[in-house]
């Protein structure tokens, strides 16, 4: 079956990161979004006083946002936290309370998405999204 544009069939790679400063402190995302190894679009912004995992959730919710506002139904997510991606698979259990909004927010999202995969990634494999989150800290 040949690929189509627009149809669903073309495979979308999204690399999403948090970071936060002091921990919590000031904290940011980034998320490089692919298709077809290409990136075609950023997200880049800053999230106020934020702890790492809280601005690692928050990346991911984006990118899945991007995903159903853009109608993206065939995507694998790369993340470098684990706990966020383990949590998200429901391999572990969400203890943290100001966490738990952030978890569910993104199980709603994921349900409205097709054909979707979250993985873990070594940090060195999400420079990409760690740099864009890293910009947005540094914007005045």
């Amino acid at each position: 079956m040949p690929i189509l544009s627009g149809c669903g069939y073309l495979m979308y790679e999204i690399y999403c990161d948090g970071a936060s400063r002091s921990n919590p402190g000031d904290a940011s995302i980034g998320v490089s979004i692919n298709k077809d190894k290409v990136e075609i679009d950023t997200i880049k912004k800053k999230i106020g006083i934020n702890t790492n995992n809280v601005a690692e959730y928050l990346g991911l919710i984006a990118a899945l946002e991007y995903c159903v506002e853009n109608k993206v139904n065939n995507v694998r997510i790369f993340l470098d936290s684990l706990l966020v991606v383990q949590q998200v698979n429901m391999e572990y259990k969400v203890k943290s309370k100001k966490l738990q909004t952030h978890y569910e927010k993104s199980l709603k999202l994921i349900d409205q998405i097709e054909d979707i995969e979250i993985h873990h990634i070594r940090r060195e494999f999400n420079s990409r999204a760690d740099q864009l989150a890293n910009e947005a800290l540094d914007e005045i």
